[in-house]
């Protein structure tokens, strides 16, 4: 049996390379920031945070907590999870451990089942309890209330220190930053930078230091309520004509 073959593919002949013609832009067409970056937009930040520190007042942060080290805890296993599902696993886990010297004395077995649904339980189990133990032997069951000390204990960077800082003693120094408000940030043209340390620095020069907490709460609100990663909300944001990547 024969077959014929003929498709368009077959009947498409390629022109030659001579024949194509390339279209040219006037410079001035072109944009002048790269397509991957975000145009500097620190100029808008007062305005911005104007809007946003109205439409989300006295922001509040959503894990509970009574304590310092309840807090340190409970943000510590926050990585890469929801602050819904960390409160559900703590309603259970703090009254069963209702002091710092319960968590030194965990077995960690155990309490890697007990937090196992916030993810990467191992380690955070492993953090917490060493945590615990270096809390009761270096500062009298007391957690620090200093950057320079919080940074030192296991599972601690400067986003969880400053989120016990600041909700645990009131403390201001820093800016907490997650993957809301790098992504915010960037987004808004505040910053270029990926790593969080640098991020946390850009921002501090544009806010005022009695802003730092509520600013970082505040872009977390924005984030999951409106700006969302996959499908930000811009039609009803309060900060679209403002915003370098509304509606991109």
């Amino acid at each position: 049996m024969s077959s014929k073959i003929n498709t368009k593919a077959e009947k498409t002949q390629a022109l030659p390379i001579s024949n194509l013609k390339s279209k040219t832009y006037p410079l001035s067409s072109l944009p002048a920031f790269p397509i991957s970056k975000r145009p500097d937009n620190r100029k808008n930040f007062n305005a911005i945070w104007e809007i946003l520190s109205q439409t989300y007042p006295k922001p509040e942060i959503e894990l509970d907590f009574k304590t310092p080290f309840e807090l340190l805890a409970a943000t510590i296993m926050s990585a890469q999870c929801t602050d819904v599902q960390v409160n559900a696993v703590t309603k259970v886990l703090f009254p069963k451990y209702p002091t710092i010297q319960n968590y030194a004395n965990a077995d960690q077995t155990v309490f890697e089942k007990e937090i196992y649904s916030t993810g990467f339980y191992h380690t955070k189990a492993k953090h917490i309890i060493q945590c615990a133990q270096i809390i009761i032997e270096k500062y009298d069951s007391k957690v620090p209330d200093t950057m320079e000390e919080l940074v030192k204990l296991p599972g601690v960077g400067r986003k969880t220190a400053n989120i016990v800082l600041a909700r645990g003693y009131g403390i201001i120094d820093g800016i907490a930053v997650d993957t809301h408000v790098k992504r915010l940030s960037n987004k808004l043209g505040f910053t270029e930078n990926e790593d969080p340390e640098k991020i946390e620095k850009d921002l501090m020069k544009l806010a005022d230091k009695k802003d730092y907490d509520d600013l970082s709460l505040t872009l977390i609100f924005h984030g999951r309520r409106v700006c969302n990663a996959q499908r930000p909300k811009c039609d009803i944001c309060g900060i679209q004509e403002l915003c370098p990547s509304a509606f991109l």
